[in-house]
């Protein structure tokens, strides 16, 4: 259904002309008498609140429902109606108003609009309906663009990776007055648009119109800067949605979290982030290409397309990955191989997740965040990485004698526990590179690589440097020093695996007594320098083992 637009015209001149029944105040309106049959619509009007502003009650068609009434200083207002108004669609809008822009701090700043869609039935009593940039969004794809309400929610989910719940009143992400989660995030959610009008170089009034921009944007099903008729321009500005603006959407998270948030929400309280595929750096266009595999725990393999500006493929780049995990309290990198110039403007590149977004019950672990850095300038995307179900994807091993700088972070960083520097044994992160059936045996690859310190791990193989202990570790090449070996009979016999150069990936071929179809208890004992490693860092703790299907792969679960 294609709703009217609703006419702005003066409250003075249809109080004037008699249209209106009643002309709200100031303070959120005349306080209705009793009333049978009455019901109270409220809420507030928040890109942080807005004070001040002319809030409206409309059918969605431009007739009136009730009086125009103005926010209070905390962004509130009230309307009192008829219950039988409920069975109807109603539109909220609210114009002008001040308000105190969260990405900045500046204060007194202009508002423009926010609006609501209350679809009929919704609500059967006293109802609150909170008008926010997301709630905005989703009444312009109703209104302006002829989406169904259950299409507008999706569409905005599937992009945003929430659904705004116009029930939950926001409080400001800069100066939370209340300790509620919900109420905390839903502000966080609203800031990001402010955060999001800074990062595009707007001005904090032009976010009003650039939720505008954002609606025209994704009436057509995708947001990417355009729609049929071309770049969408921000209404009143020199300056266009750009085509990696769901991008920008994920960074300003990040930027705000960065800068003026307040919360008290951990990471793993955020709810998922788009992760959009396109991003753009001054010189580059990088494009992330996963070939429809899901981004996982473990090996995750891809490829980065890179443009030039003018679009013709840029090789020769020197393109370097850095993956980040942002727990609570506490951030982490992960391993990655050395990245292939394919010479036609494609790189292949792969990341050894250390641990999903969440665990297996749905639970948030926190957020990935991974740089590709590209001659001085990185472009970001934020992986939604899975949990591994079925066979083993990975294994870790520590060392004995092998002692690296730690953290102890037994206080709990989000609770204001302090850190302490610590020595801790150093960490052997084994990866399934791949399993295969070939000649009639199997082949196992595995990659290994060392932990230096949270941030950095480094590929094992004989002539590499590991750092992070009182010295540098020179891993020793000679197999009698430093080694890979793989038994598929417990540990009876074993087989040496090579490595593949400097690469920190170790083959092993020629596997037997596997069954395709039937799990197998696979144990890979790993000697550096003499040391082998073990599950506890002891010489009586045990090696690694890896659960593996032969003929069978790795599934894996959505958070």
């Amino acid at each position: 259904m294609k709703y009217l637009k609703t006419t702005r015209v003066s409250l003075v001149s249809l109080c004037m002309t008699g249209l209106l029944t009643a002309c709200g105040g100031g303070g959120g309106g005349e306080t209705p008498s009793a009333d049978d049959g009455n019901v109270t619509l409220s809420g507030s009007v928040f890109a942080a609140p807005v004070r001040g502003a002319s809030v409206s009650l409309s059918d969605c068609n431009g007739n009136t429902v009730a009086a125009a009434v103005t926010s209070n200083d905390d962004g509130s207002y009230r309307f009192s109606i008829p219950a039988s108004d409920l069975g109807q669609d109603l539109c909220i809008e609210a114009t002008g108003g001040l308000f105190d822009d969260e990405a900045t701090g500046t204060s007194n700043r202009q508002a423009g609009r926010l609006s609501a869609f209350v679809a009929a039935g919704s609500y059967s009593s006293d109802a609150s309906v909170h008008l926010t940039p997301g709630s905005t969004i989703i009444h312009d794809l109703i209104t302006e663009y002829g989406k169904s309400p259950a299409d507008s929610r999706s569409l905005f989910e599937n992009t945003f990776g929430y659904t705004p719940d116009v029930t939950v009143a926001p409080t400001d992400a800069t100066n939370p007055t209340t300790s509620d989660k919900d109420s905390q995030r839903a502000g966080l959610r609203a800031a990001l648009f402010s955060q999001l009008t800074f990062d595009l170089g707007l001005k904090t009034h032009e976010q009003f119109a650039m939720l505008e921009a954002l609606a025209q944007d994704l009436s057509d099903g995708v947001l990417d800067g355009e729609d049929s008729s071309g770049t969408i321009q921000v209404a009143g500005t020199s300056i266009s949605l750009p085509a990696d603006i769901l991008n920008r959407y994920s960074n300003a998270m990040y930027n705000f979290r960065n800068g003026r948030e307040n919360t008290d929400l951990t990471n793993a309280e955020l709810g998922s982030l788009p992760f959009a595929k396109m991003a753009l750096t001054d010189s580059y266009k990088v494009e992330y290409l996963d070939g429809g595999m899901m981004t996982m725990e473990g090996k995750s393999a891809f490829t980065l397309r890179i443009s030039n500006a003018d679009g013709t493929p840029a090789s020769g780049l020197a393109v370097r990955l850095m993956p980040m995990m942002y727990m609570n309290g506490m951030a982490h990198g992960s391993p990655v191989a050395d990245v292939v110039d394919n010479g036609d403007g494609t790189y292949d590149a792969s990341v050894y997740y250390l641990m999903a977004s969440s665990m297996m019950n749905g639970m948030s672990m926190g957020y990935w965040k991974l740089d590709v850095m590209i001659n001085g300038e990185t472009a970001t995307f934020y992986p939604d990485v899975m949990m591994a179900m079925g066979d083993s994807v990975k294994a870790t091993l520590k060392g004995q004698m092998d002692m690296i700088a730690g953290m102890d972070m037994s206080g709990g960083m989000d609770m204001g526990g302090d850190m302490t520097m610590t020595m801790e044994n150093r960490s052997y992160y084994l990866f399934k590179e791949g399993f295969m059936m070939e000649a009639g045996s199997y082949m196992l690859k595995l990659f290994i690589a060392a932990k230096e310190s949270m941030m950095s791990y480094k590929a094992v193989y004989g002539g590499a440097t590991l750092d992070g202990g009182m010295e540098p570790l020179l891993v020793n090449s000679d197999p009698a020093l430093t080694s890979v070996e793989v038994s598929t009979d417990g540990g009876a016999t074993w087989t040496a695996a090579m490595p593949d150069g400097a690469t920190g990936i170790w083959t092993v071929m020629g596997l037997t007594g596997l069954t395709d179809g039937v799990q197998a208890e696979i144990h890979v004992r790993l000697t550096v320098n003499g040391e082998t490693k073990t599950t506890d860092g002891t010489a009586a703790g045990g090696n690694a083992i890896f659960l593996l299907t032969p003929g069978g792969s790795t599934m894996s679960m959505s958070m």
